[in-house]
Order: structure tokens, then sequence, then C-alpha cells
């Protein structure tokens, strides 16, 4: 089979890539690993899929030398991506802190609206064809399945994603290809994903939600500070703070994660208030203190962090000293940062094929002519909360209307 333009992975960044140089009036085809397309799609943003975010710029992107794609994201931007979705019959929908959602709430819809549009303008897709080997052929590229399936190309997008979330499709194979064509790729690690911590630092509160503030220090320099829902696991910590934090991970050795339980009050009110529920619940003890403040199990056990060792103290025998400890942890109780959980359970990959050896104009490669890259498999990744798939959008868009100049 011979085409004009093979795109290589059939997710956000290769749909994009494909509907742009189809309407180019290009030949194309997309080749996909697995049965279906565009199933990590399916279940970003927890099945709604966090379509863009209208505040996306290079400040919340991360990589090598990530200055240099910041023209790519001036070029096609969050309302380029909502324009692009409105005529595809997407009704996007602005949420808190700049989230773009469709307003039916299912991811499925943006998958089928970039389905609908691919079958529309009669772009080709191969399922079950996984890409194992390229090669340059002259002014032709050659394409190998597993199977032994041949593919003939005039110009290849390379859109193979990264190596998180591997069922569903990214495995780590595009940066093998990349490899294979002679471009290096920048340190892989796990991105917007549970972490590890010191299992003391979590034992017993398995399960427990709250709302809370974190702040990351990496190599005890302050990086940057989230709130949301944190959620307690029998590993260390996760919820949707700990997934918008959890970018650090690649940037810095030492990790710890500073807790604010009562961001709404200062440590001055949260003192005062302690005091007052010590007037108040004075014939109480400490098993009880915070009961209708935090969660009850938390509560205790910050008391016990904060040096009350015996629940059955009574709250009326607590001093000046004991409340600005308890203030003191329930607004800095630091946790270590070991590791993430890994690929299986992240979201994104950080890291992947350097900048320097792609023209971030065009995205081609300055290596192989008529090579260009889109998506995770750049050494590109974003915060938590639609930056990742704006990047996707961007970087399709970009590639597919080069790959078909």
């Amino acid at each position: 089979m011979k085409t004009e333009i093979a795109v290589i992975g059939g997710g956000a960044s290769g749909l994009m890539a494909a509907i742009t140089a189809k309407k180019s009036g290009k030949e194309v085809i997309i080749l996909e690993r697995k049965d279906r397309i565009l199933k990590k799609v399916l279940i970003t943003g927890n099945g709604r899929c966090n379509i863009t975010n209208v505040n996306a710029n290079i400040s919340n992107y991360f990589g090598k030398n990530i200055f240099s794609v910041e023209n790519i994201l001036n070029k096609f931007t969050p309302q380029n991506t909502m324009d692009f979705f409105n005529g595809l019959g997407i009704v996007c929908n602005e949420e808190n802190r700049g989230k773009v959602y469709p307003l039916s709430g299912q991811a499925s819809s943006v998958v089928d609206a970039l389905r609908f549009e691919a079958e529309k303008l009669g772009i080709k897709i191969e399922t079950e064809f996984y890409v194992r080997k390229i090669e340059k052929d002259g002014f032709k590229f050659k394409i190998y399945s597993e199977d032994k399936k041949k593919i003939e190309a005039g110009r290849v997008i390379l859109a193979a994603g990264g190596q998180s979330y591997p069922e569903l499709g990214s495995n780590g194979s595009g940066f093998e290809l990349a490899k294979e064509l002679g471009h290096s790729v920048t340190k892989l690690s796990p991105s917007i994903v549970q972490l590890k911590t010191e299992k003391h630092q979590v034992k017993g509160l398995q399960g427990i939600k709250t709302d809370a503030a974190v702040t990351a220090y990496g190599d005890n320099k302050k990086i940057c500070t989230y709130d949301g829902e944190l959620l307690f696991t029998d590993y260390g910590i996760s919820g949707n703070v700990v997934f918008n934090i959890s970018f650090v991970m690649p940037l810095y050795k030492n990790v710890e994660f500073e807790i604010d339980f009562m961001e709404k009050f200062d440590y001055n009110e949260l003192y005062e208030m302690l005091k007052e529920r010590k007037r108040i619940l004075s014939h109480l003890t400490m098993e009880n203190y915070f009961n209708g403040m935090i969660n009850k199990k938390l509560g205790q056990f910050l008391s016990k962090v904060s040096g009350i060792e015996k629940l059955s103290k009574p709250v009326k025998d607590l001093n000046d000293s004991d409340i600005r400890k308890l203030c003191t942890v329930l607004k800095k109780y630091r946790v270590k940062i070991l590791e993430t959980t890994g690929f299986k359970n992240a979201q994104v990959t950080a890291g992947g094929v350097s900048l320097d050896e792609v023209n971030t104009e065009t995205l081609e490669s300055k290596i192989v002519k008529g090579l260009y890259f889109s998506g995770e498999v750049l050494d590109v990744y974003g915060e938590c909360g639609g930056f990742n798939l704006q990047w996707a959008w961007a970087s399709g868009y970009i590639a597919g209307e080069n790959a078909a100049k």
C-alpha cells in the first residue's frame, strides 16, 4: 500500500495531524497499534475529556529547551482548539481554573467527533498495525508492521505517544522508532501520577479524602503550590492536587510536600480557633478534639504527630505549646516523596525526542527529511488540567500542516 502521508499513532495528536493534512488535500493513513483509535482520550478528565485550558501558555510546560516550542503554542491556541471542536459539533464548556470540557460531559463525544470527521474526510485508518520498523529509502519511507505488512509513504508523522498507560496503546515504541532513525531521547519519567511516601507518614490514613493546599519543595527550594482534593492511600498520596503537582518529580532529586489542611485560615486565626475549641470542648479527650473540624481519624493522627502521645489526654490539659504544635502540623505537615507509582498509572510521560534535533517551527526532523513529530513522543509535557491535550492538538496541527506542504 502506498500513501502520501502516514501518521503513526491514532491518539489525539495523530488524529489532529491526519485531519489537518487531509484538509490540505493529501492522501493520509493512520496506523494504530491497538484495535481502536483514541483509547487514551476516552479516559482523560475522569472520562469527561479536559479538551484544553484557556490559560495554557509556555509556563505550563516542561522539557529541555522548552521555550523553543512557544511559537507552536502561540500558533494553535486554546481558542483555536475550541473553534476546531465547535466545528465538529462539540459545545465547549469552560469550568474552574480555565479547564474546558465538552458540555455533554462525555469523553466519548470527543472521540466520536474526531472519528466522524476522519470518516467524512476519507482518512484511512489501519488498526492493529504495530509499527516495528521505519526505513528511509530515497524520497520514500517504508513502514513495516510486526506481522510483516508494509506501507510506503512520502512523509511520516510519528505521533506514537509516550510510555504512560501502555495498555491503551502508548507503550514507548515510538521512542525506539525515533532512535532507530537517528534521534536521541531524553530521560523518561512518569508524570501526572500518584506518589509514594514514607509509610509512617500516612499510616492508618488510607481512604481519607480532604481538601488541602500542597506546596512542593525540591532540593530545599519552594517550587509551587496547588490546592484541591488530597487522597491518602496505603502507599502514599493521590487525588487531583497530587496529579497537579506531580510534574515536579522528574525535575528534582529530593522532593518534599508541605500540606496545609486548613488553608482557609492563617496561622493566627487557627491558633485562636484551637484555643476556643479547648474552652468549649474541655470535657472531651484529644480523641474527639477535632470532631467537626477535620476528618476524625486524620485529626487523631496529626495530634500524635504533634507530640501528643495519648489520645486519652483531656482537652482541658492542652497548654499553649501544645496548641502551637497542633497549628504547625495542621498548616505545615511535611511528607517526603520517595517515587511515583510508575508509567502504568501515569497519565503523561515526561521526556522524549530531543527538541534540539527537531525544527521547532515545522516539527520536521533535522536528521531525516520528511519525518515529523507530534504529541507526547516529543520532550514536552505539561501540568495537569488540559495542558497536555492542548499540546497534542497544537503540535498535531503544526506537524500535519507542514507535512502536507
